[in-house]
């Protein structure tokens, strides 16, 4: 039997794995006793599985610590190990060349940087983020980025290094292996020397959210209602008006859809309603608090729902359990997931019984309305009066007594949105008891688009009408002064208007006041260019944690035209990267996955646009929302639109399942290689020096991973795995030695000194947390002048690219603003359209500093 060299150990959701790096054979979990038995079998390759059981039977690890380990038991596990092909029958022709040094040849050696950098170990450790044990037929090795060597390592210094696992002190780890202290010997001296061979790190630098603080907001209260309105439930006395509950959907943002309803019908005729109807404080609780908590004090009552996508299917299932515990409970339910399409909102209302009223546009002069035409019966039941609620405009709703579902005509929009007051600066949102993240704003409202995806320029008539400046300047002083992380701004077109540079330096000026807000999402306009980049420059130096956004979702004439996008012209996009890239500021694109137009070939297209361009890209499946003029029936039918049961389209007529599958996985290649930018570089020589175009070059690389997974296998690694792992397993090295043997291969290109520039650049932009930054490498070409000057020639021509062999050596610097060789990644910023992973240098993209390095 021989060793399969293209197996690894490593370790993974808390255990250690037996694996093959491509994912192409079951991975098996390893004890401390498979290392005795794989080592071994390595040592004693050519024998057959009963002889390599007899030369472990003689292992004196196996009489004095694996005693459990009898002959049968021993022969079963490598049994196991020839199942999963880690053990072979015939040797792998052309094994990996792998030349390993001990860590005692190493330290001797004079300049060896092991000797000067051995200086205070931490007290826990961790295996590094690229750690990885290959099998040898001499043993095992594990690649070390410090110096630029394999180590070899014996069975027992493996066992040694995979108990610190994701963070143990050397005690913990003899505390659970004790059997370590007597057969190793010197060992605290070589943990030292595996910690600065970068075998070993410390702890990940968990940046957890900061712990957010259940307590009240204040508004000042000069804003606030004057009616007496309770801060929470258990303050509200119980009498004889009707409850009304309020069904928020996360803690963590203020639900401003409904703080708007409960403004509304508070504000209504001076308080009107609030002799009939007992407005139960806006308060997040989670289902099983409001039914034993207010529900259970209060009864029956009127139950309002602002349904989303990520809101709808508890809000249904909210409604259901209501009406099923008391006929008596009324609901009412509206925003943009609640159908507006006759036929659908009919097939929803079936659906669902226990909906009362769907209430379609703009809900708050309709809520109010509706209001007015309930009343409780003599048995205690809530109802409306039915020849009243004929009269409301902007609803379908149920008759209870036949079952019919009858539709009001449409409502018009409010002539002017402030003429609901605020629910921030009324107080409504005090007693919030939600640990609060986000607060939510609207500038304006409207969308003068009518792109069929999506329901906002629908849902709005396509007119804009704004709030009123000082309203929205109180709004975000109130989210500064009580201190709310984030502020989304709920505009369409966020940088429209003039009016939008101001409101941006105000919220500038008042993270400077205040320390908050720090970050901002938004939604920014489709045909701006200069007052885009002058937001985002106000908030990058204000130190907003923010980017430049456009939303691009396709350039494919054909797909425009068939989504009604033709009207936002694409060459400001144009205009607007390269003012960003002028001004060195961050800069990314959405596109979307599947639209109605779109082939395999045109979203490659899209994706190489944005590689020339230097944008990085966030691309999401498109999605089917109910009121979209999308979702109309006789447009599914002429473009052949076809979705699953959560509204993703899966078929049009201008591609297949097989062609979205491919459009979905084609992407997550280049989210690793270009947005996390692990072919970055490669990919750009490539096209500019070989003519091979970075999008066919991604499509070649699925193609060859899928087709044979197992003949680059770290290839196949980054392909399938990467983007969710973050990790090389093997080390950076390894991962670019078999790029190049793929690009030679693949593209018969000769590896030249050019080449090997290329690949040390890309090589030092991957973190590793066996490394230190900063970091200065040198090399055979000055990358940077190359770069910037190819960048600047395909921006603006057809000239052709100066080779770089043709220019003269230089040095590039790698430094690590974002620490992201060192913070647990899994400590992401609120909203994101950037890649934190490459480091940074010359040649990097701009990005803002990530939250985690604030």
């Amino acid at each position: 039997m021989f060793i399969n060299p293209y197996k690894i150990i490593f370790f993974r959701n808390g255990m250690p794995l037996l694996a093959n790096v491509a994912g192409t054979s079951q991975s098996i979990p390893m004890g401390d006793a498979d290392l005795v038995l794989i080592e071994t079998a390595a040592l004693h390759a050519g024998l057959p599985v009963p002889q390599i059981a007899d030369e472990i039977a003689q292992q004196p690890l196996l009489t004095s610590v694996f005693t459990h380990l009898d002959y049968a038991k021993v022969t079963q596990r490598l049994q196991q190990y020839v199942d999963v092909g880690a053990l072979l029958t015939e040797a792998v022709a052309e094994p990996p060349v792998i030349t390993a040094k001990s860590l005692s040849e190493l330290s001797s050696l004079q300049t060896n940087p092991l000797l000067s950098s051995v200086t205070t170990v931490p007290d826990a450790l961790r295996l590094s983020t690229h750690f990885s044990v290959s099998l040898t037929a001499q043993g095992f090795v594990a690649w070390s980025a410090a110096v630029n060597e394999f180590v070899s390592l014996t069975a027992l210094d493996v066992m040694c290094l995979l108990g610190f696992g994701e963070g143990k002190s050397l005690a913990s780890v003899l505390q659970q292996k004790p059997f370590l202290q007597t057969q190793q010997a010197n060992l605290e001296e070589k943990v030292a020397l595996w910690f600065a061979a970068g075998l070993l790190a410390p702890k990940k630098e968990v940046i957890a959210q900061t712990e957010l603080d259940l307590q009240p907001f204040q508004t000042d209260t000069q804003h606030a209602l004057t009616l007496d309105i309770p801060k929470d439930w258990q303050q509200t006395s119980k009498d004889q008006r009707i409850p009304v509950y309020f069904v928020p959907h996360m803690e963590n943002h203020f639900p401003l859809a409904l703080g708007v309803l409960y403004s509304a019908l508070l504000a209504y005729e001076d308080g009107v309603l609030t002799d009939t109807f007992n407005f139960i404080p806006l308060n997040y609780m989670k289902p099983d608090a409001l039914f034993n908590g207010p529900y259970r004090k209060f009864g029956p009552g009127v139950w309002l729902f602002s349904n989303y996508m990520w809101s709808i299917d508890l809000n249904l299932q909210i409604s259901q359990a209501v009406v099923q515990h008391n006929a008596g409970n009324y609901t009412i339910h509206g925003g943009p997931s609640t159908p507006d399409y006759p036929h659908a909102c009919e097939a929803f209302l079936a659906e669902n019984p226990s909906i009362d009223i769907a209430v379609h546009g703009e809900g708050e002069i309709t809520i109010t309305e509706i209001f007015a035409t309930l009343q409780r019966t003599a048995k205690g039941r809530i109802e409306a009066d039915l020849r009243k609620l004929a009269s409301v405009t902007g609803l379908t709703y149920r008759e209870r007594t036949t079952g019919r579902f009858l539709r009001t005509a449409d409502r018009e929009r409010m002539k002017s949105p402030d003429a609901v007051p605020s629910p921030y600066l009324s107080g409504l949102f005090d007693a919030y008891q939600g640990r609060v993240e986000a607060a939510i704003i609207e500038t304006n409202r409207g969308c003068p688009y009518g792109c069929t995806f999506c329901d906002w320029g629908s849902a709005t008539n396509q007119k804009i009408r704004k709030f009123d400046l000082e309203r929205v300047k109180d709004e975000i002083t109130w989210i500064g002064e009580n201190k709310i992380r984030v502020m989304w701004i709920a505009d369409a077109n966020y940088g429209l208007y003039d009016r939008d540079i101001e409101i941006s330096q105000f919220i500038v000026d008042t993270k400077k006041r205040y320390g908050y807000p720090q970050e901002i999402v938004v939604n920014y306009t489709k045909n701006s260019t200069w007052r885009l980049v002058e937001i985002i420059k106000i908030f990058t130096e204000g130190g907003i944690i923010g980017q430049g956004i456009i939303s691009i979702q396709t350039t494919d004439e054909k797909t425009l035209e068939v989504i009604n996008r033709k009207n936002i012209r694409t060459q400001r996009y144009d205009e607007l990267a390269q003012a960003f890239t002028d001004l060195n500021l961050p800069l990314s694109t959405d596109l979307m996955i599947g639209l109605p137009g779109m082939t395999l070939a045109s979203f490659q297209a899209d994706l190489q646009r944005y590689i020339d361009m230097d944008v990085s890209v966030k691309a999401y499946p498109t999605q089917l929302l109910p009121n979209s003029p999308m979702a109309a029936p006789d447009y599914l039918e002429k473009y052949e639109i076809k979705a699953d049961e959560h509204g993703f389209l899966t078929s049009t007529y201008s591609y297949t399942p097989a062609d979205l599958k491919k459009m979905k996985a084609l992407y997550e290649v280049y989210v690793m290689a270009d947005g996390y930018g692990l072919l970055r570089y490669v990919m750009r020589y490539l096209q500019w020096e070989y003519q091979v175009a970075a999008g066919q070059f991604m499509h070649d690389l699925l193609d060859d991973c899928t087709a044979e997974p197992d003949r680059y296998p770290l290839l196949t690694w980054a392909v399938r795995f990467f983007n969710s792992d973050k990790s090389m397993p093997c080390g950076w090295q390894a991962f670019y030695a078999q790029v190049s043997q793929y690009l030679q291969a693949r593209y018969q290109v000769a590896i030249d000194t050019g080449w090997q520039t290329v690949f040390k650049v890309n090589t030092a932009a991957m973190p590793d947390d066996a490394v230190s930054y900063p970091k200065q490498i040198a090399l055979d070409h000055d990358f940077v002048t190359y770069f910037k000057a190819a960048s600047q020639v395909l921006s603006h021509s057809e000239e052709s690219v100066q080779p770089l062999m043709t220019l003269s050596p230089a040095s590039m610097t790698f430094t690590d603003p974002n620490r992201l060789a060192s913070v647990d990644l899994n400590s992401a910023q609120y909203d994101s359209h950037q890649y934190f992973w490459e480091l940074h240098s010359a040649v990097a993209r701009p990005k803002s500093l990530a939250e985690f390095a604030a």
